[in-house]
């Protein structure tokens, strides 16, 4: 299954966003974004990393509603500089490796959490970042309880943890029905106002908690049978019938 980690955390659709934050940031910042985007594409990679470091070091400390924009479109474009720029490469090889280490030894230090999370993510070694989180879990119980959200229950289902479940997500289905549901139903009552929108946002909610009822339900039948399976099902089918019956 696809990782949702990414879709939650900024966009679920073209048409829903989760923050607001990249709308409100402050506009030099916003320009230096932008700028940084232009040297990409022109090839002049050095500028680029030149402004993606002073983007990574200073934007947040000027402006904390640029926070996930850093995660959401900052860190990627480093790691995609990487790719045909050897210097942006090493560089967030270090900054990752960084991350890391503050990760492992100060778990309450969110920031470090959530860039460990995001740089092992966009390089498709998330699992590292789950097996990482399950060592330290065995020696110190609840050790990341201070970091831990919305997003970090959905992908440590996604991956079937079940160190991880049983420490802070306990109950699957009643996770899912008081922490998933409210999130995911206001989502779909988001859709009402958007016009033309609504109808491929609606769908695209739709798709969406399928996909999260399916990640909780294969989380089930690898670890707590098929009668906690099918639990998340019925209050899956039981959302959906509510949207059957608004539409009418």
């Amino acid at each position: 299954m696809k990782n949702l980690f990414i879709s939650t955390a900024f966009l679920l659709s073209g048409t829903i966003s989760l923050s607001s934050h990249a709308n409100d940031i402050d506009p030099e910042l916003q320009l230096k974004l932008d700028e940084t985007y232009d040297l990409y594409q022109t090839g002049l990679y050095r500028e680029t990393l030149d402004n993606i470091k002073w983007l990574n070091k200073h934007a947040v400390a000027i402006d904390y509603n640029f926070y996930l924009v850093r995660l959401g479109a900052v860190l990627p474009l480093w790691n995609s500089l990487g790719e045909v720029y050897e210097p942006a490469r090493k560089s967030f090889i270090h900054a990752l490796n960084n991350a890391i280490q503050n990760t492992l030894d100060s778990p309450n230090n969110c920031n470090a959490f959530d860039d460990t999370r995001l740089m092992l993510d966009i390089n498709d070694k998330y699992d590292e970042f789950i097996s990482l989180l399950e060592n330290k879990e065995l020696s110190y119980p609840s050790v990341w309880k201070r970091c831990w959200d919305y997003n970090m229950s959905l992908t440590t289902v996604e991956h079937s943890s079940k160190p991880l479940i049983d420490a802070y997500l306990v109950d699957l289905s009643d996770h899912f029905k008081n922490t998933f549901v409210p999130v995911i139903d206001g989502l779909y009552d988001t859709c009402s106002g958007l016009g033309d929108y609504t109808p491929i946002c609606q769908d695209d909610v739709k798709v969406y908690l399928n996909d999260v009822s399916m990640a909780f339900r294969n989380a089930a039948k690898d670890h707590y049978g098929l009668e906690e399976e099918g639990q998340i099902g019925g209050i899956t089918l039981k959302l959906l019938l509510k949207w059957q019956n608004q539409s009418q």
